[in-house]
């Protein structure tokens, strides 16, 4: 009996096999190179120099501190919505996904996370600020406290 049964699964997997090259069957999961939107940095990235002229010239922007609380209230610029990194996923419906967002941090290491999360999600206006609150600090804002 067991060499009967050997004998129909063998018939049936030799049946099967021959099957496979002329069926293309969908794969489950994408590859890596489907998966990965390419991200450059230097797509999603904006000078202080260049933020403060859109500012000056009023342009319609929002500024998204991703730093944490406790480094919002040390120091941040005017106007800037917080929200930490950690929350961003759940909290990105508080974002307009089509509005132009200056992302920035303390150095600019979580902004481009951050910005990479959000172009993931579907905002297509995201940029970080280069170099963080402490470059903005010293180009354009020497009277902001540092940490």
């Amino acid at each position: 009996m067991r060499n009967g049964i050997k004998e129909v699964l063998q018939e049936f997997f030799s049946k099967y096999m021959n099957l496979l090259p002329k069926r293309r069957l969908p794969r489950a999961v994408p590859s890596a190179e489907e998966a990965i939107l390419p991200f450059n940095p230097a797509d999603y990235s904006i000078e202080p120099r260049t933020l403060k002229h859109m500012i000056e010239q009023k342009k319609s922007i929002v500024l998204l501190d991703v730093r944490d609380e406790w480094e919002y209230r040390i120091a941040h610029i005017d106007h800037a919505q917080c929200i930490p990194l950690g929350e961003l996923p759940r909290r990105s419906r508080e974002l307009n996904p089509y509005a132009e967002i200056v992302v920035y941090c303390h150095r600019g290491m979580r902004s481009l996370d951050a910005a990479y999360l959000l172009q993931q999600l579907g905002f297509k206006r995201v940029r970080s600020l280069v170099g963080g609150i402490v470059r903005w600090a010293s180009e354009i804002d020497p009277d902001l406290p540092r940490y």
